[in-house]
């Protein structure tokens, strides 16, 4: 019951095996446990044991100290390199068993020179034994002679398939026997060798005729059989045809250059064969031949860089083009100079090999798989790219090579006199076939905007649902044509035609629904700005013939409708030109652009309204097959009415230029303040037209307008910005408008100090109103706008003193108020209070509440009066005068009156109140109970 071990014949047949890979003994068990685990092979061995008439043979490969069987496929080019044992079955109806395997089976050792060994095997062992009298014993002369011809016959298929294996052609050595010596030389003319010398020149005609037709098909053997085949080669094809020739040449030269040879076509002679002479005359076309291959092959080398590096895997076939001018150049260079490779038949096939390499390199960049895959994957466009380069490469080879043949006619000789048809002919094929994959991708990008076009108008609800519906089958048809089970971009394919045109055909029908739907949507909209949508929204399908018959209809009635928008325009402009020019108040300007930036705007704003829709008329006009002559007319009228705006544009700016900037300039020298006669208050010298001049700028820059250097410079300090990239330049300098405003700050300060202060408050800052006249007087008199290094020290110098004297001032007048404030609260309310509908109270009880409110009432009295007291004191602090300063006293004197009068008001207050809770009349009138 113990584990079953490998069967008698496996084992058997792996050490045959293992002997034959001079396995040692001690590896003997990791050997057989190997094959074990590798099921595959173990089910191959078993199959050629026992399945006797589908398998038999079995090849076993060796690996490392394994072996690995096969008997389903014959062995691999790779396998071939090592050695490969052969089990084969001597007869398949017989049964397979451990008893009689020695009998069933051969093994046959194969190597990767098989054939060479098998040749010299059957040339030195098999023939001296076959030709060994002793082992002739009891055959009949002509069973003797019929084998042994039979064999040599062997043996001349034998020796000519090894050469062809090895890529040479080897002549087969007539049989020993025949060959002539120098005794059957002599006797050749002797009467008794007559009839001996008959068979061995018939053998050795035999012989000749076999090498005459060896030869003869190698001299047959022409580059353009690839192509006559139908088949495709490419120019590294033609350069290994010609040095496999040439080397097949040169080994024949060799070969009739032997001694043996040369004997037998002496013989030959002497026994006046009629073969030596065709045969003499063949080895002239074989010297011919060989030269003629040597020379291409020596001057087609000079071919092999570049032809490698259009032909390699990694060509970058964008770039593919750039490498054209080299091959062609090297060509003609080669036709020029080569004694051979120079005939209209040669460079024919050289041509037509590289437009083969052209269109095979294109397919890897782009084949019909991944045009439909960068379809489905919204790619399209790339796609449309990749094939149009594709287009251009195979285009671009074709123009050089008409540059090369025309300097090859400039050269003189015959030139490159070929048809191009004929050189081209696969080429063009590949050609037309981009273009129409050009088109079909073309077609799916215009169809593509369907399916984001929404028509406008009373009827665009339903002409859009017939467009999404149009849509869908137009992607049922891309989705149908996309099944092909072929390569769309294989021009060997012409069942594209066939397809091609079904697709074709799909569209050509959408189109013309398409065309209709866009007439009906154009009638429904009354609008230029609405149909120029409608159109932008078609863009791309409107370039197509169908759609574009529709366009030509419809495009005169849009050209009507813009010529009656061109001529309300004009009419427009020349009506309101007046009132722009003299600003009007319903002159049609914005109100917050200044005069002249304002009228540009509106003559370029009219400008703009009749430049988008001419340029898309120009656009339309452009996919149309003609010109029509309203559009002429159009394009006129749009071009008077431009020079006009233009001309209006210019003759304003001019205007400006010549009178205001350098009255602007003038208004510089100003001083930067003036005091008001009447009032001697202070103001900003900052002139008007300044002012108007920098708002002007302002906005010529925000037009692009380029404005005079000066007003530029002058712009540019005002602090203004004409956009947003414009900020920085506040950072870099000073500015009049930040001199401006802090001078206006500055003045307001002076102007509020001056009339603000009451005249028991002026003694009191009378010595700081002279020191900020002091400060303000070099703006008064000395400082102008021009003076930019000194504004900056006299606007910081001014603005400490004014601020200084403004912050006292601002301290006392809210010292001031914060006493009112405090006194209007004592105001507020009486001593006395009755709460309304109060009942008549006792005498003592009145007396008690009214004694607690007169006590909280002083309370409050007295904290304001710390209040009042302390405030005065920060005025005092304030001005920094001395308490027994007349002027101070003075100041205290005058809130003293405040503060009484305070008092007084408190008091009226409160005998009003109780003389109304008093009065009869008021009781009765409010129905009050008394007091």
């Amino acid at each position: 019951g113990g584990p079953k071990g490998p069967e008698p014949r496996v084992v058997y047949v792996l050490k045959r095996i293992a002997t034959l890979l001079g396995i040692r003994l001690e590896k003997w068990d990791k050997f057989l446990a190997a094959f074990q685990a590798d099921e595959p092979s173990t089910r191959a061995l078993c199959r050629f044991l026992d399945e006797s008439q589908d398998c038999p043979f079995c090849f076993i490969f060796p690996s490392g100290d394994a072996v690995t069987a096969n008997c389903s496929d014959l062995p691999t080019t790779a396998q071939m390199k090592k050695k490969v044992i052969v089990m084969h079955r001597l007869q398949p109806e017989i049964e397979i068993s451990k008893d009689n395997m020695h009998e069933a089976i051969v093994f046959v050792e194969i190597t990767k020179n098989v054939m060479d060994l098998l040749n010299m095997y059957c040339q030195s062992v098999y023939l001296s034994t076959l030709m060994n009298p002793a082992n002739q014993r009891g055959w009949s002369d002509l069973i003797a002679k019929d084998l042994m011809d039979k064999y040599h016959v062997f043996l001349a298929q034998l020796h000519v398939t090894v050469g062809l294996m090895k890529g040479h052609t080897w002549l087969p050595q007539p049989p020993r026997d025949a060959l002539p010596t120098s005794s059957t030389a002599a006797a050749a003319g002797g009467a008794n060798a007559a009839m001996g010398s008959k068979d061995r020149v018939h053998v050795l005609e035999g012989a000749v005729i076999t090498w005459t037709k060896q030869i003869r098909h190698v001299l047959k053997q022409d580059p353009e059989m690839l192509l006559k085949e139908g088949k495709n080669p490419e120019p590294n094809a033609e350069i290994h045809f010609w040095k496999s020739k040439a080397a097949n040449l040169n080994s024949i030269h060799q070969q009739l250059n032997i001694d043996g040879l040369k004997k037998v076509l002496k013989f030959l002679e002497t026994n006046r064969s009629t073969y030596t002479t065709p045969f003499s005359r063949l080895q002239k076309e074989v010297e011919e031949a060989r030269e003629e291959a040597n020379d291409n092959v020596r001057f087609l080398s000079t071919l092999t860089k570049r032809i490698d590096m259009l032909t390699s895997d990694s060509a970058d076939f964008e770039h593919l083009d750039k490498i054209f001018d080299g091959i062609l150049h090297t060509i003609l260079l080669i036709w020029r100079y080569s004694k051979y490779y120079n005939t209209p038949t040669r460079l024919a096939v050289l041509i037509r090999e590289i437009c083969n390499s052209v269109i095979s390199q294109a397919m890897k960049y782009i084949s019909g798989p991944e045009v439909f895959n960068m379809i489905a994957s919204e790619e399209a466009q790339e796609c449309y790219e990749k094939l149009d380069r594709t287009l251009q490469v195979c285009n671009a080879f074709k123009d050089t090579y008409v540059l090369y043949r025309d300097v090859a006619a400039a050269q003189g000789g015959d030139g490159w006199k070929m048809k191009n048809d004929a050189l081209f002919v696969r080429l063009d094929a590949f050609r037309e076939r981009c273009r129409d994959a050009l088109d079909f991708t073309r077609t799916v990008i215009q169809f593509s905007k369907l399916e984001r076009i929404d028509i406008g108008g009373t009827k665009g609800r339903s002409l859009s649902q017939c467009v999404v519906a149009m849509h869908e089958e137009f992607n049922k048809a891309v989705e149908e044509f996309k099944s092909v089970t072929y390569d769309i971009m294989d021009v060997g394919e012409k069942q594209f035609d066939h397809d091609y045109f079904k697709f074709r055909a799909a569209v050509k029908g959408l189109d013309r629904r398409l065309g209709s739907l866009l007439g009906s949507a154009f009638d429904d909209l009354d609008t230029m700005q609405l149909r120029l949508k409608l159109f932008d929204n078609f863009e791309g399908l409107i370039e197509r013939p169908i759609i574009q018959a529709e366009l030509e209809k419809k495009h005169k009635t849009l050209l009507r409708q813009y010529q009656q928008d061109l001529t309300k325009v004009e009419t427009s402009f020349i009506e309101n030109r007046d009132k722009v020019d003299q600003c009007f108040d319903d002159a049609p300007i914005y109100s917050n652009l200044p005069p002249v930036a304002g009228a540009i705007y509106w003559a370029r704003s009219a400008r703009k309204r009749i430049a988008e829709p001419m340029s898309k008329m120009v656009f339309y006009n452009h996919t149309l097959r003609e010109t029509p002559e309203e559009f002429r007319e159009v394009d006129k009228q749009y071009n008077t009415l431009l020079k006009m705006l233009e001309g209006y544009e210019q003759h304003r700016y001019a205007g400006w230029e010549s009178t205001s900037v350098d009255v602007a300039k003038e208004k510089l020298k100003m001083r930067l303040l003036r005091r008001q006669e009447k009032t001697g208050l202070l103001k900003v010298n900052f002139d008007p037209a300044l002012v108007r001049l920098i708002r002007e700028v302002r906005f010529f820059l925000v037009f692009d307008i380029e404005v005079p250097p000066s007003a530029q410079e002058m712009f540019n300090k005002s602090g203004m910005r004409a956009s947003q990239h414009d900020k920085e330049k506040d950072k870099e300098a000073a500015t009049y408008r930040q001199w401006v405003a802090q001078l206006d700050h500055i003045v307001q300060m002076y102007n509020s100090v001056l009339t603000e202060l009451l005249p028991v408050e002026e003694p009191l800052l009378e010595d700081r109103i002279t020191k900020m006249d002091v400060a303000l007087s070099p703006g008064l008199t000395d400082l102008k706008w021009r003076s930019e290094d000194r504004i900056p020290e006299f606007i910081e110098n001014t603005m400490k003193v004014v601020s200084d004297v403004s912050g006292v001032v601002d301290i006392m007048k809210q010292n001031l108020r914060n006493i009112s404030t405090i006194l209007s609260q004592w105001c507020k309310e009486p001593i006395i209070e009755r709460k309304k509908g109060a009942k008549p109270v006792a005498m003592d009880e009145f007396d008690l509440k009214h004694k607690e409110q007169v006590g909280m009432k002083m309370m409050r009295m007295s904290d304001g009066g710390r209040e009042i007291h302390k405030f005065l004191k920060d005025s005092n602090e304030a001005l920094k005068v001395s308490k027994v300063a007349v002027n101070w006293k003075a100041y205290v004197d005058f809130v003293n009156n405040i503060v009484i009068e305070g008092f007084v008001s408190s008091i009226a207050v409160s005998l009003q109140y109780l003389c109304e809770i008093l009065d009869p009349l008021i009781i009765a009138k409010h129905e009050m109970l008394p007091l």
